[in-house]
C-alpha cells in the first residue's frame, strides 16, 4: 500500500478547558478528494494515533475488517466484522474543536427573539468564513469511546478468517502466507452526539447554521438542550457533513468521528497503525559540542542484537533497520570527555504500536565542560535522571 502523503504543516495546538480539545493548523491546500487526509492531520494534533472519519461512515465500528487507503485517508470496509467480540464502552465529555488557520468563526450573523408562545426563544445565525481553498473546521460533542477488548487475542484467534478476507481484497500473498500492511481491524471509535465537518473548495467562501440558540449551543458541544438546527448551508463550493443529518430533528443516535486501526504485516499485528512501516529508525541530532557514542541493544527473533553509531557535534546520524519484532530496546549514550564521565540510558519495551511513524528523534545537547543531556522528542523526556556518572 502507498504511504500517507506528506503534508506541509505549520502547527499551533492549544488545550483549553476541562473536557475540551482544540487544534489549529495551517495546512497545504489540498484538492477536494483529499479532504479526509486534511481531516486526519487535524485529528492527529489531539489524537496522534487516530484516523478521522470525515464522512461519518457508519461501517466504522470496533471489529470491522477492511483496508485503509493511505492515498485518500479513508477506510474501505470488507463488509465483514469479527464475531464474538467484547466491546468496552467509556463515557466521555469532550468538545472537539479543529480548524485550519484560514477559518474565522463562529460569528453571530443575526439573532431574533420569538415570544409568541408562553416561552421565549432566541433564534441565532452563526457564520464561518473560509479564506483559502482547503480550509476546514470541525466541531463535535464527543460522548463515548468504544474499544475492542483484547484486540491482540481477538485478531490472532481470527487470523484464518482475516487471511481469507485479505485475499478477497488483494491484500494477501498466498505464496508467502502474508497479509499486507493497510489491511486490518478497527480497534477503537470516538462517538459524538452532534457536530459538523465543513471545508471550502475555493479561496473565499462562507457557511452558516441557524436555529434556536440553546439547540445550536448543543450542536457545538456547549449546551444541555437537544442538539438541532433549522437550516445549514453556504456557498456552492463548501462541503459539509452535519449530525443530526436533517434540520428540525433531534436524535439519540451516535456517529463515529475518529477511530484506531490495527494493521497486519504477515501475521504480525501493528496496533495504532497510521502508515506503512518496514522497519524502525532512530534519528540523532547533535546540537551540542560533545562527541557521543550511541549503542542500541534489543531482543528480536534472531536473539539479542546491537547497533552502534557515533555522533559528532552539530551532525545528524541514524540507526536503521530495527526490526518490527524488536523488544526490550535500551539506548546507551556515552558522552566522550564529559567531566565527570557520563553515560545516559533510555528504554522502550517495544516500538510496535507506540512508534506510529516508525521513528524516534533523539536531540542531543550540552557544551563542554557543561552537563550533557538528550531528549527523545516524541516522548519529550529528559534522561538526566537516568545518567550514570563516574569521576575520572
Amino acid at each position: 500500500m502507498p504511504l500517507l502523503k506528506k503534508k506541509s504543516l505549520l502547527l499551533m495546538v492549544i488545550f483549553s478547558g476541562a473536557g475540551q480539545l482544540f487544534a489549529s493548523t495551517s495546512l497545504s491546500i489540498l484538492p477536494p478528494e483529499d479532504l479526509s487526509n486534511n481531516f486526519n492531520a487535524l485529528v492527529r494534533e489531539v489524537r496522534p494515533s487516530w484516523w478521522g472519519n470525515w464522512s461519518l461512515d457508519l461501517a466504522i465500528k470496533p471489529g470491522a475488517i477492511g483496508v485503509i487507503d493511505t492515498n485518500t485517508g479513508t477506510f474501505h470496509s470488507a463488509g465483514q466484522q469479527i464475531s464474538n467480540i467484547s466491546v468496552v464502552s467509556g463515557v466521555i465529555s469532550e468538545e472537539l474543536k479543529l480548524s485550519t488557520s484560514d477559518v474565522k468563526g463562529p460569528q453571530v450573523a443575526s439573532f431574533s427573539m420569538n415570544d409568541q408562545s408562553s416561552k421565549v426563544s432566541v433564534n441565532t445565525d452563526l457564520k464561518w468564513q473560509f479564506s483559502k481553498r482547503g480550509a476546514m473546521m470541525a466541531q463535535w460533542d464527543l460522548v463515548q469511546e468504544q474499544s475492542l477488548k483484547g484486540p491482540f487475542q481477538v485478531i490472532n484467534e481470527n487470523m484464518d478468517l482475516l487471511k481469507s478476507v485479505a485475499e478477497d481484497m488483494e491484500m494477501y500473498d498466498p505464496e508467502a502466507g502474508a497479509i499486507s500492511q493497510g489491511f486490518g481491524v478497527i480497534t477503537g471509535v470516538l462517538l459524538a452526539k452532534s457536530g459538523m465537518n465543513v471545508a471550502s473548495l475555493s479561496d473565499a467562501s462562507q457557511w452558516s447554521i441557524t436555529g434556536q440558540a440553546d439547540s445550536l449551543q448543543s450542536m457545538l458541544g456547549r449546551g444541555s438542550a437537544k442538539a438541532s438546527y433549522s437550516s445549514a448551508g453556504g456557498d456552492s463550493d463548501v462541503m459539509s457533513v452535519i449530525w443530526p443529518s436533517e434540520p428540525n430533528t433531534t436524535t439519540d443516535d451516535l456517529v463515529p468521528v475518529a477511530y484506531t486501526f490495527a494493521s497486519i504485516n504477515g501475521e504480525q499485528i501493528i496496533p495504532y497503525w497510521i502508515e506503512e512501516i518496514e522497519a524502525f529508525q532512530i534519528i540523532f541530532e547533535n546540537k551540542g559540542s560533545y562527541f557521543v557514542k550511541a549503542t542500541l541493544k534489543y531482543q528480536s527473533s534472531g536473539g539479542e542484537k546491537e547497533l552502534h553509531q557515533d555522533i559528532v557535534g552539530f551532525m545528524t546520524r541514524s540507526m536503521e533497520n530495527i526490526p518490527l519484532d524488536a523488544t526490550e530496546l535500551t539506548l546507551e549514550m556515552e558522552f566522550v570527555d564529559a567531566i565527570p564521565s557520563t553515560t545516559d540510558f533510555y528504554h522502550w519495551d517495544t516500538p510496535l504500536g507506540t512508534w506510529s511513524t516508525g521513528k524516534r528523534h533523539v536531540e542531543i545537547d550540552g557544551w563542554w565542560p557543561g552537563q550533557p543531556s538528550f531528549i527523545v522528542q516524541e516522548d519529550r523526556t529528559n534522561t538526566t535522571s537516568l545518567s550514570v556518572t563516574t569521576d575520572k
